[in-house]
């Protein structure tokens, strides 16, 4: 029954994939709900798509929700918030609670997660008042997550989330579903009798932003219109298009290299990352990154995230230059808990870079 289940899982996303990523360069930047397609967590966004393989605990419901099962508490609550395109005036707070399921946290793990957006407030104009001075409006971006994950051995593990959507402004708002899947496959490469060094290749692969259409509506597509010559005026209403979800398939592997000479020991590691992204309404993204980690107690990450025309300002379809790394601190409390910090930073042009601060409390041993 675990096997059906794991290949259950595999076909449905390859299903999934096949059927959604048909696109074409023309289809660029014709989708909506963009803020489905933002990283806001501190650890995993410094090392990109690169991740989605290694990922787990709160921050994979985002990323990869196979790895929600895999965190190493039986409780992990994580909060992050980021300073988006500094000078922007966009604020991204995140939160995500996971929690796992059965007296010996063999069931699973639950998980749920809320992005919310704060944007500056805008002034209000109109024909008259051009220059504003009448009031301001926000815009307003929420999305809520729900996941649930399991591991079916100790290689592989699948989840699923399916996040409910929102954004608008007062008199006009959209609202919608969207459904993620993931898998993660974990093993050793090269397994020694003896050896510290274990579990060490990373693979994963995720569909994010699956869904019907959004559509607006609201107040604030209405007008008064003058009929026959302007006898009298009556209120129409604004038809508008649909907008799709900005579906997206990730395949991620990672590779962990000891570095420690002397023998017993396994303090020292190197994580190399590896990350393809198809985007059905962006350009296709390849990322790269590495991490060090001293003791799985300090570590650093850095990366870089290709796509095409990205060297140049006049060919780049996207804000971000490329660059990106991170640095956390995990500090034991004891045994079974855990406090994490986390800070990440994304190079862009213009603005002044994106900045990712968490924190990470985990609570109680998985085993």
């Amino acid at each position: 029954m675990k096997l059906n289940l794991k290949y259950i899982t595999l076909s449905a996303i390859s299903a999934i994939s096949a059927y959604t990523f048909g696109g074409n360069p023309e289809r660029q930047g014709q989708a909506g709900a963009a803020q489905l397609t933002i990283n806001g967590w501190a650890r995993s966004s410094g090392l990109g798509y690169a991740a989605g393989g290694l990922i787990t605990g709160a921050e994979a419901m985002y990323m990869n929700v196979g790895g929600l099962d895999r965190m190493t508490n039986r409780t992990e609550l994580v909060f992050a918030r980021t300073e988006w395109l500094m000078g922007s005036g966009i604020g991204i707070n995140n939160l995500g609670l996971a929690i796992k399921l059965g007296e010996y946290g063999d069931a699973g793990s639950l998980g749920v997660q809320v992005m919310q957006f704060g944007i500056d407030p805008i002034e209000i104009t109109t024909v008259e008042n051009p220059h504003g001075g009448i009031g301001t409006y926000r815009v307003n971006m929420t999305n809520i997550g729900v996941s649930y994950s399991k591991s079916f051995s100790n290689s592989i593990s699948a989840g699923l989330t399916a996040r409910l959507v929102s954004e608008g402004i007062p008199d006009v708002s959209a609202s919608g579903l969207a459904l993620d899947a993931g898998v993660q496959y974990i093993t050793t490469l090269i397994p020694k009798v003896g050896s510290l060094k274990r579990n060490d290749f990373k693979f994963g692969v995720s569909v994010r932003n699956i869904g019907p259409d959004l559509k607006f509506d609201g107040d604030g597509l209405s007008y008064k219109a003058l009929i026959q010559n302007g006898d009298y005026d009556k209120t129409m209403q604004v038809k508008t298009d649909v907008v799709k979800l900005p579906a997206m398939l990730n395949i991620a592997a990672s590779y962990d290299l000891r570095l420690d000479k002397t023998k017993g020991v396994y303090d020292n590691r190197l994580t190399i990352g590896f990350g393809f992204t198809n985007h059905s309404f962006s350009a296709n993204q390849t990322t790269i990154s590495a991490e060090y980690a001293y003791k799985d107690m300090i570590s650093v990450r850095a990366g870089y995230c290709y796509q095409e025309g990205i060297f140049s300002q006049d060919t780049r379809t996207s804000a971000f230059t490329g660059p990106f790394g991170g640095i956390s601190y995990d500090w034991n409390v004891d045994d079974d808990n855990v406090i994490s910090l986390d800070y990440s930073y994304r190079a862009t042009n213009p603005f002044s870079g994106v900045h990712s601060f968490g924190i990470r409390i985990g609570l109680g041993s998985a085993e």
